[in-house]
């Protein structure tokens, strides 16, 4: 990485100032080179800090912990994003740059990735970030482990601190995309003692630290003093709170006792529009709606099967119903329009019932019988989008039985579980899972 864009990635994560920035670019003799949407911004007044941020969040179980291996809702993700920093994140070009990381450099085959860590960094427990601590925080998610992380991380052969501030992954073959890897939130990095993480996530090296956490009810966030990055953490105190009805979510926002809220219902946001007290934010991610498959198991191990119900359902009628229009159809992948590698020419799957009933046929089947389980916990709308399909998929003679989980544990007792089911993901899919149908959505809230 050239010294120019080394100073450029430390400006967009605030560890510089601008005029720190423009000083050291002047030095380089560089500034012609500088992109001016760097610089925008200069004349704007700074952020006014203080105040108490109150988040509904339509997600939380009381099984969930604040365990980052065992994160599966975005209640959980909320609560690692405020209290934890990774090595990587991805900024807004989709680009993966250097977060924790002061410097990422790798071996010409992409084997070996060697990371250096910023001296006089600490986690909320006063204790200094070290390399030991990030090779700890990796070890936690591989070997022995139910870790969601720990398929990402098979990959790896070897973590080794080299010095104080070095850490040095060993790669099975090379990996030009590791540094997306460093950026899976669960896999913050997290204080360590004996080669063991401390605190199963409760302590961690963000902007705010941990002050209470009550599973799938509440937690509540103090500014950490001691934050190593600057233009970050402008609140003095956050809360959390899990409202999973989305009439009460939207309710509490609308009289005051949240500030704001994710996953909108969409068939009252038009409602929402006309409250001028309520802003209402719509950006194309990279989070997708599907339903998934254990495709080891039958009848899901036959490729014609999963064809027949790729078929067997009318994508363009669950967007128009069930998102309101707020969405667009997605390709059975986990690449959306907001992804620099997103491939706009690939055909899509239609809804075509005869030939649904022609991919059964070369599974030697005339009928299909399969149980989808269905509940809202995985995203909003899900039982409704379930029993759609279930009307889409009668005309190609596969009957879905419609299981209707509960929202509370669905998580923990469904997914990776039961055979077929819903879930909303964000950047990819499970490793062995195949997606019969994927909805890219415009988040609403």
């Amino acid at each position: 990485m050239s010294e120019l864009k080394k100073l450029e990635a430390l400006l967009s994560q605030g560890r510089i100032t601008r005029r720190d920035f423009l000083a050291r670019v002047s030095a380089l003799g560089a500034a012609a080179a500088v992109a001016p949407s760097l610089l925008i911004g200069e004349a704007q007044a700074a952020p006014k800090k203080g105040g108490h941020f109150k988040m509904g969040i339509g997600a939380g179980s009381t099984v969930d912990s604040m365990d980052p291996a065992t994160s599966d809702n975005t209640y959980d993700q909320f609560v690692i994003m405020t209290m934890h920093n990774h090595l990587t994140e991805v900024d807004e070009q989709g680009n993966a740059v250097p977060d924790l990381a002061e410097m990422i450099d790798a071996s010409p085959d992409a084997k070996t990735w060697t990371v250096k860590l910023p001296t006089g960094v600490t986690f909320h427990n006063g204790k200094e970030l070290t390399a030991a601590d990030v090779v700890a925080s990796y070890n936690y998610h591989r070997g022995d482990t139910k870790s969601a992380a720990k398929s990402i991380l098979e990959p790896v052969v070897d973590i080794k601190s080299d010095g104080k501030h070095h850490v040095v992954f060993e790669l099975k073959e090379g990996n030009a995309d590791f540094p997306y890897i460093m950026s899976d939130y669960h896999i913050p990095i997290m204080p360590s003692a004996g080669g063991e993480v401390e605190g199963a996530g409760s302590i961690g090296l963000g902007a705010y630290r941990n002050v209470s956490y009550d599973p799938g009810v509440n937690a509540k966030f103090e500014r950490f003093a001691d934050y190593w990055k600057d233009g970050v953490g402008h609140f003095d105190s956050i809360e959390t709170i899990a409202i999973k009805d989305v009439a009460a979510r939207t309710n509490a926002l609308t009289t005051g006792e949240i500030h704001a809220m994710d996953r909108c219902d969409l068939k009252t946001v038009h409602l929402l529009k006309r409250n001028k007290n309520v802003t209402i934010e719509q950006v194309t991610g990279t989070q997708h709606y599907s339903i998934p498959m254990i495709t080891t198991n039958a009848p899901f191990s036959d490729n014609n099967v999963r064809m027949a119900l790729k078929h067997a359902v009318d994508r363009e009628a669950l967007v128009k119903t069930i998102l309101r229009g707020y969405g667009k159809v997605a390709n059975d992948h986990p690449i959306s329009p907001a992804n620099k590698f997103f491939n706009a020419e690939l055909e899509q799957h239609t809804y075509d019932p005869d030939k649904a009933r022609s991919f059964l046929k070369k599974s030697g089947l005339n009928t299909l019988k399969v149980d989808l389980s269905a509940a809202d916990a995985a995203f909003a709308g899900a039982v409704d989008a379930a029993v759609l399909y279930k009307e889409h998929a009668a005309k190609a003679g596969i009957d879905i039985n419609v299981v209707r989980e509960s929202d509370d544990g669905y998580w923990s007792n469904v997914w990776l579980k039961k055979n077929w089911c819903q879930i909303k993901l964000v950047n990819r899919l499970h490793p062995g899972l195949a997606a019969t149908f994927c909805r890219h959505i415009v988040d609403t809230g």
